[in-house]
């Protein structure tokens, strides 16, 4: 067996935060943008430009300008529909709605990264999909996507933080034996034959995994396995490995590293700057057959510097600092460590100025977006600073600057001071030659601003709305307050009021509708305004207009995440009235939209649909039911959607209409499809009742036994528990 499949070097401490993984992708898309500026082709051009508009996009909303950073980073994909970069602006935009707490828009955002050839940005958008639906507390999608990431990308960083939340979605839902299965699985994910050399952040702890089939016989004979470690400064351990997991092909085990002089066998890993750490295991037992080889990995050590202003004490990072006093100023990096002294490094500190805008500029036109986002930053003075290791081997670097306030004069160069003025900010830059984020240098950078005497008297800044914008949200505010007393009034029988009430509020939320048309109001405010509407027509029961302001909201805006909840409702009510049948129209106008995230739940609720109608008629008839037509549509919905939590719920369907029939072989062989494809399904506890039934009437006490400990372990917790318990004392008896 060749080392790439024998043996994985395991660098990424456990972690249960995404900030630090979404931080992480962030820097080789960005560098991707930047060498294309230097491109000479038509499509690195593009790819240049498309990139510099989310740029200004995000900086825009750096500052507050949210509306307007929103629309440059949105129009991305319009203006440049074939580039790269539109991917970035649909993560970028589902992050927005994902800080903003607008999960659904955010979902619709990440689901567009699917069709992205760049696995990372893949893997990225269903991990936000899973978290956002974790957010939502709907576990069952959560799983869907979370699990995904984990079987299509094991190597990403991110299968390890699915993991985690797959965890934390079993333990909101009591399964406890669930969570320990998935926690075990934290920090397990590696990248496959990676090309060159492997880096592993200083300071944290390293982790070793090991894939060897004959581990398996190792650890039934009690037999310890163990790898060892050597730095390259002359440190020398041994760490044990433990399994992981329930097959014993795996084993893992982890050791801290510190940076220092080597101490061997301390169970510490001592580290000098970027040191190489090799990882020595012996295979017992070959796939050629060979005896006793030693497998060797190696690593390399790096530290992702991280730099600030601080206050005096070099602790807690500052965001401003005092002119003619000192600004204290602090580096962690362990690559710069490397000698038993106090090491040195170099620092650029700048004082900036605002530019003054020119004071005829709002009597011209501004003929470009460059000229239109041009930083109102520019340099008034600049001086390198060397800050001083603060001991042997701590990696972390501090120093001063004492910026001097210029009266009225400007910046002398060359002179070695610091030389600030009013409203002035200083930034602190550093090039961070190794690090974890990339393998090219990056730089790393931090702002403060230069306060002056006594700080600047609050500001209160007021913002006029346009009176088309309020005549519109006074309108949308009525018709939502007709809407509810139309509805009170039809849930109390009294049709006349409520069509009256919902009269009222269709007369003014038309009047925003017919505003939009002619000015730009909030994307947010129209559509709102339609599902306004769609509620007041189904207050006065009009079902086919209301799916057809349904259907002009969705040609309006593609991606509103409300189209497909309507019309999903509208289904429901139609469903439980009194022609059910109607409803199937209804959900199949749903499959019909070019994007939706309910569409596997829309093929699922044709299946009951068929299912109660079949239901109905067989009660009228006193026959047996005719379920072939709901059968056929839960077959669909699993095979069209085999990655939806409705897959799983419509083989179980089937899987009880096989039950029904005596098809017991058909039945455990779905059900065996069901546990492997969809292992976090919340209707497993069902599932393993029927198996310990089917089990049961097939005489296979063994499985039926096996299947009602399983329900008791995994879902002790379950409503299902008890009858569990009752069927396994049963069995145990005929056993």
């Amino acid at each position: 067996m060749s080392l790439s499949r024998k043996f994985l070097c395991m660098t990424l401490a456990l972690s249960a935060g995404a900030l630090p993984v979404i931080e992480l992708q962030a820097a080789p898309r960005e560098r991707r943008a930047r060498g294309a500026r230097t491109g000479d082709t038509e499509e690195a051009k593009m790819e240049y430009k498309a990139n510099d508009m989310i740029n200004k996009g995000l900086e825009r909303i750096k500052m507050k300008q949210e509306d307007a950073g929103l629309k440059l980073i949105s129009s991305v994909p319009e203006t440049f529909p074939k580039s790269e970069a539109r991917f970035r602006a649909y993560l970028e935009i589902g992050r927005y709605q994902m800080e903003k707490r607008n999960l659904d828009l955010a979902i619709k955002q990440f689901a567009y990264l699917n069709d992205s050839e760049d696995p990372d940005q893949a893997a990225e958008g269903l991990y936000l999909t899973g978290i956002s639906f974790y957010r939502q507390n709907e576990f069952d999608k959560a799983f869907m996507s979370l699990r995904k990431v984990a079987n299509d990308y094991p190597w990403s960083v991110f299968a390890n933080e699915a993991y985690y939340y797959i965890g934390l979605c079993h333990f909101k839902l009591g399964r406890w034996s669930k969570v320990i299965d998935a926690m075990e699985m934290v920090g397990t994910s590696v990248p496959a034959n990676v090309a060159g050399p492997q880096f592993a952040e200083s300071g944290q702890r390293l982790y070793v995994k090991i894939f060897d089939k004959d581990l398996v016989v190792q650890l039934s004979q009690n037999e310890k396995v163990t790898v060892n470690l050597k730095s390259k400064v002359g440190d020398t351990e041994t760490i044990a490995l433990e399994p992981l997991g329930k097959s014993g092909e795996y084993l893992i085990g982890s050791i801290p590293t510190e940076p220092g002089k080597a101490t061997v066998n301390d169970g510490n890993l001592q580290i000098i700057g970027r040191d190489a750490i090799t990882v020595d295991y012996v295979d017992n037992n070959t796939e050629g057959g060979k005896l006793n080889q030693q497998l060797i990995s190696a690593i390399e050590m790096v530290s992702t510097a991280s730099i600030g202003f601080t206050d005096g004490a070099y602790n807690e990072y500052t965001k401003g600092v005092f002119g003619d006093q000192d600004a204290f100023m602090r580096v962690k990096d362990l690559d710069r460590d490397t000698t038993d002294q106090a090491d040195t490094i170099s620092v650029q500190v700048t004082s900036e100025k605002k530019i003054v805008k020119d004071e005829n500029a709002s009597n011209r036109v501004i003929d470009t977006v460059a000229e239109e986002e041009k930083e109102p930053w520019e340099t008034r003075d600049t001086i390198t600073v060397t800050l001083t290791e603060t001991g042997p081997h701590t990696g972390i670097f501090t120093g001063t600057v004492s910026p001097k306030v210029l009266l009225g004069t400007d910046a002398v160069p060359g002179d070695n001071k610091l030389e600030v003025g009013k409203g002035d900010e200083i930034a602190m830059a550093y090039t961070d030659e190794h690090h974890m984020l990339d393998r090219d240098p990056r730089q790393v950078s931090a702002r403060v601003k230069v306060l002056i005497g006594q700080i600047q008297d609050v500001q209160i800044n007021q913002t006029f709305v346009d009176s088309l914008d309020l005549r519109a949200r006074k309108n949308l505010i009525e018709s939502k307050i007709y809407l509810r007393l139309g509805q009170i009034f039809k849930e109390v029988g009294l049709t006349t009021k409520a069509s009256e009430k919902a009269d009222e509020g269709l007369s003014r939320v038309d009047d925003v509708i017919s505003t939009s048309l002619k000015a730009s109001l909030e994307r947010g405010t129209v559509e709102d305004a339609f599902s306004v509407k769609w509620d007041l027509l189904l207050v006065q029961d009009k079902l086919g207009e209301a799916i057809a302001v349904c259907r002009t909201l969705t040609q309006l805006f593609p991606d509103s995440s409300l189209v497909d909840k309507a019309l999903l409702k509208i289904g429901e009510a139609k469903m439980d009235g009194e022609y059910p049948d109607e409803a199937i129209e209804v959900f199949s106008s749903v499959i019909s939209l070019p994007k939706s995230d309910l569409k596997a739940q829309a093929q699922y609720m044709i299946g009951q649909v068929h299912e109660k109608i079949a239901l109905r008629d067989a009660e009228v008839h006193n026959r047996d039911p005719n379920l072939s037509n709901a059968i056929l549509a839960y077959q669909r919905c699993a095979e069209m959607y085999p990655e939806s939590p409705f897959a799983g719920e419509a083989l179980d369907k089937i899987a009880t209409y096989y039950i029904t029939a005596k098809d017991y072989a058909r039945a455990v062989e779905l059900m065996e499809r069901v546990f492997a494809e969809y292992p976090d399904a919340s209707f497993l506890d069902k599932m393993l009742l029927k198996w310990v039934i089917v089990a049961y009437r097939m005489n296979n006490l063994p499985v039926a036994k096996e299947k009602a400990e399983q329900l008791l372990s995994e879902y002790p917790s379950s409503k299902l528990a008890e009858k569990g318990r009752q069927f396994l004392e049963m069995i145990q008896k005929k056993m």
